[in-house]
């Protein structure tokens, strides 16, 4: 039987207390958040406007938030950006990273030098908006994507992956007769896969919740992702005109708080739908090439 020595209980104690506590803290914001959000404004404003759980919750504010067409357009917006920017830049950075994993490939050294120098060194926000305008891609969602099309340090840890596979791997598939395509394809990225995942959820994550992009780019109000929607509503700049006029007439149910604490839940929750499903893939693609062996 195994006995704990006095000193190892204390560290396990007092690392168990750690624990708690930064979970109540990270748990603690979401919980306020969806309280505030259930809260009526004669509750509200009893009890000082901080509420961890409403003692007379109301889902009306939710059902405005679902009712809306502002909320679904800017929704369905940002599920596009969030699908199809991820999905090409996965594409364009596992392309880049098997051809420059290619020891031989002509100016390879200048090449990567070049990547490298863009994830030290930005390009700077104006000269950005200035490539971005003269490729005429303002007040376009492709402004959302093309800028970020291809994740220079993504590039960089899936090359290095590559370049550590076997190299009897890569003469097999050749002798087989698979060409650079195929090899691509049902070589690399089933082994890659948990790297990729990483990689792409990273970016799903990084498209849903950018709104600053959105701000400098699009012109259109109807063209704005819901995260930018919802940054005007917190910063008091806009709750919306059917929103206003919802408050007005049905302000003893709902109030401003309780309209922007639900946007807020509305906003992340698919983010939390997602991520348990990739959660193996992506911790694994983290420790991906950590260890060697």
């Amino acid at each position: 039987m195994y006995f704990r020595s006095r000193s190892e209980t204390l560290y396990q104690v007092i690392l168990h207390v750690i624990v708690i506590i930064v979970a109540i803290a990270s748990v603690f914001p979401l919980i306020y958040v969806l309280g505030m959000s259930l809260t009526t404004q004669p509750e509200l404003i009893a009890r000082h406007y901080f509420v961890i759980i409403p003692h007379e919750p109301t889902l009306e504010a939710y059902r405005r938030i679902i009712t809306s067409p502002l909320i679904w357009n800017s929704f369905l917006i940002s599920v596009i950006r969030s699908v199809v920017g991820p999905l090409l830049t996965l594409v364009f950075t596992l392309i880049g990273a098997y051809v420059l994993s290619h020891r031989t490939l002509p100016g390879r050294n200048a090449m990567l030098f070049f990547i490298l120098a863009t994830i030290l060194f930005g390009g700077g926000l104006i000269p950005t908006y200035l490539v971005v305008k003269d490729l005429h891609l303002i007040d376009s969602l492709w402004s959302l994507i093309i800028p970020g099309l291809v994740d220079s340090f993504g590039l960089l840890v899936i090359k290095i992956f590559i370049e550590n596979l076997p190299d009897g791997l890569m003469d097999s598939a050749k002798i087989d007769g698979a060409g650079e395509i195929q090899t691509l394809v049902h070589v690399v990225i089933p082994l890659a896969a948990p790297a990729l995942a990483a990689i792409g959820l990273f970016g799903v994550v990084g498209h849903w919740n950018s709104w600053f992009d959105a701000l400098i780019y699009l012109n259109d109000a109807n063209k704005y992702p819901l995260q930018l929607i919802l940054k005007n509503m917190l910063t008091g700049q806009v709750i919306g005109d059917q929103f206003r006029e919802t408050i007005i007439l049905d302000s003893a149910r709902i109030t401003p708080e309780s309209m922007k604490m639900a946007t807020v839940i509305f906003g992340i929750l698919p983010i939390l739908c997602v991520y348990p499903f990739l959660q193996k893939h992506f911790i694994k693609g983290m420790y991906l090439g950590a260890v060697k062996g």
